[in-house]
């Protein structure tokens, strides 16, 4: 199993190519109600399909992930951003999509 460094709630961690949200929830103690957020490069994934390996995702890519909790929305600039929480109710609308993913923002396009 092939492992990366990544930065999760900003501290570095070794982790496993084929990771999942649940997975990675369980081995860092957060809230069941925690969503992964994915920063790379330019683009924000938030992931949707708990179960599916972090690496068939464009999340799997990332080298700074975060858990958004809905009670803590401004805890930095990208998870206040207006688009997160767009992309955080069409996650719980009915979709289907594993991950949702849109443009940074903030950064010129």
């Amino acid at each position: 199993m092939e492992t990366r460094w990544a930065t999760v709630d900003g501290v570095t961690l070794e982790l496993p190519d084929d990771s999942t949200v649940s997975e990675l929830r369980d081995a860092l103690y957060k809230p069941d109600d925690a969503v992964l957020i994915a920063v790379t490069g330019d683009l924000v994934s938030v992931v949707h399909d708990e179960d599916r390996p972090l690496s068939e995702l464009v999340a799997g890519c990332a080298d700074t992930y975060y858990f958004y909790l809905p009670s803590e929305p401004d805890r930095n600039e990208l998870l206040a951003a207006t688009e997160l929480e767009a992309a955080l109710e069409s996650g719980t609308g009915g979709r289907s999509d594993a991950e949702t993913t849109f443009q940074r923002p903030g950064i010129d396009h």
